[in-house]
């Protein structure tokens, strides 16, 4: 072979390659995209809490609590 030859079957190759992960990451971002709009976001409590469903007074009693041991330690 000759390095033209060559050179053409490297750039081929590197088109192939490139286009390929080009094209599985657009998938990957549309099916992102598509799944945050079907699931619901979770509520997060303000120290960084995730609930879902949780009563907020429990929240709160148990933040107290951990509040209070951490201080005593």
């Amino acid at each position: 072979m000759e390095i033209e030859q060559l050179l053409m079957q490297s750039l081929q190759l590197l088109g192939l390659g490139m286009g390929a992960v080009f094209i599985i990451l657009v998938l990957l971002i549309a099916i992102i995209t598509i799944v945050s709009k079907i699931v619901p976001e979770e509520v997060t409590a303000p120290l960084g809490i995730v609930t879902s469903g949780i009563d907020s007074n429990h929240i709160a009693a148990i933040s107290a609590a951990i509040h209070q041991y951490k201080k005593s330690r």
